[in-house]
């Protein structure tokens, strides 16, 4: 009897053939510890047996023990092919591909929102629904506690606006978002001793500018040019104005966090730009400490990192627990800034005013500050947070280790 190829029977061959070849090609090829695009750490696969239990077991209890106890123990085996699941899902030959389809057809079908983000027509928002009330309380309380073991130090808060403020009124009510103004206000209400700074005004009167990335969840170096007007007063600096500094334009082709979690291609890819003294910049010392090394800098643009995915961490650098930035600007003023992501564009225009800053990152510091730090270094102390930021951190209250 003669074959005979018939289009059902050749989409039923290649369908077979892909399911073959995808999952060999998956467990062969070689494996990436991180993806770039989605700017995140793959998961390793799992394994049955703890390695270093085992080249020391000399009985068969010690190799029993030996097999991790939690695919024995834990939810028996359901646990280890969650694992593996979860492995091979990250391991996927063409993986990028896969997600970048099917989040295409979704956006086609008429999804919006995916991820956490929220496409308009060129512009990516990462949206603000709900928070732990009892994680904010715990830092506010934190921060008021800092405060009062230190009354002769002035501190401020800034909480900044996230793109939603500025592009929610474009977006569905039914998507159930919260109003970022109400909850700075309501934070701001609980703060005693520790001033206010009211950033979104200023960047909300300058709406239809460019101060939020497209692809990424921070502010431009715009946004953080106004927020910078805007801490003027309280700081007690003269802050120069937009015709005081040359612009350079350090990347076209900037795609940020939200791109990472959408892999949306039809979203424009960001500009990214350096605000530089057109009369010379203060000379600048900038030491970055982590567990592991010191890295030290003469600028506060780290420009090595606009050749890789991570363009925005060219800002001040990486975030590691403290940065320590010394200039020749000689006021007598030094500012400890507890802070996120956000400030690492906002520093660079504060540092015109300070002959010290230093930045600490709480979620990478597990010991009193006092240790790091001297606090009487300093005449000032801003927390300077975004507020989905402040709303989901619960490293804040680590200030209390600080006696």
């Amino acid at each position: 009897m003669k074959f005979k190829m018939t289009p059902n029977k050749l989409m039923i061959a290649l369908f077979a053939i892909v399911l073959l070849v995808i999952p060999i090609m998956t467990l062969s090829l070689p494996k990436q510890e991180r993806s770039d695009n989605e700017n995140r750490t793959l998961a390793k696969m799992p394994t049955l047996i703890d390695q270093n239990k085992w080249k020391k077991a000399d009985s068969i209890d010690d190799y029993i023990k030996a097999v991790k106890w939690k695919y024995i123990n834990n939810r028996g085996g359901k646990a280890f092919k969650d694992d593996f699941e979860t492995y091979f899902c990250d391991h996927l030959a063409g993986r990028e591909m896969w997600v970048k389809s099917s989040n295409a057809l979704l956006r086609l079908s008429g999804q919006r929102e995916l991820n956490g983000v929220y496409t308009l027509d060129d512009q990516l928002v990462q949206t603000f629904k709900v928070y732990n009330e009892a994680t904010v309380n715990a830092s506010i309380k934190a921060m008021n506690a800092f405060a009062e073991r230190f009354p002769d130090i002035p501190m401020y808060i800034m909480l900044a606006p996230t793109s939603q403020e500025i592009f929610g009124s474009q977006i569905p009510s039914y998507t159930g978002l919260m109003s970022e103004k109400a909850f700075i206000d309501s934070v701001y209400a609980k703060m005693e001793n520790i001033g206010t700074i009211d950033c979104l005004s200023y960047i909300s009167g300058h709406a239809n500018e460019y101060v939020y990335y497209r692809t990424d969840h921070h502010w431009t170096s715009l946004g953080a040019f106004y927020a910078y007007q805007a801490a003027a007063k309280s700081l007690n600096y003269s802050a120069y104005g937009l015709n005081a500094f040359n612009i350079e334009t350090a990347s076209r082709d900037f795609r940020g966090t939200l791109y990472s979690q959408t892999l949306d291609d039809s979203i424009s890819p960001d500009i990214m730009e350096y605000y530089l003294l057109a009369n010379g910049e203060p000379t600048v010392k900038m030491t970055c400490r982590n567990d592991r090394e010191v890295k030290v800098y003469d600028s506060l643009y780290v420009r090595e990192f606009l050749n890789e995915k991570d363009k925005y961490s060219s800002y001040t650098g990486s975030n590691v627990p403290i940065v320590t930035i010394e200039t020749n600007v000689d006021n007598g003023k030094s500012l400890l800034m507890i802070k996120d992501s956000y400030a690492h564009s906002l520093v660079p225009f504060l540092s015109k005013h300070y002959g010290k800053i230093t930045m600490v990152d709480m979620r990478y510091i597990n010991t009193g500050l006092n240790s790091l730090i001297n606090m009487d270094e300093f005449t000032e102390v801003m927390f300077m947070y975004n507020v989905i930021g402040f709303s989901e951190d619960g490293d804040i209250p680590k200030l209390a280790l600080t006696r």
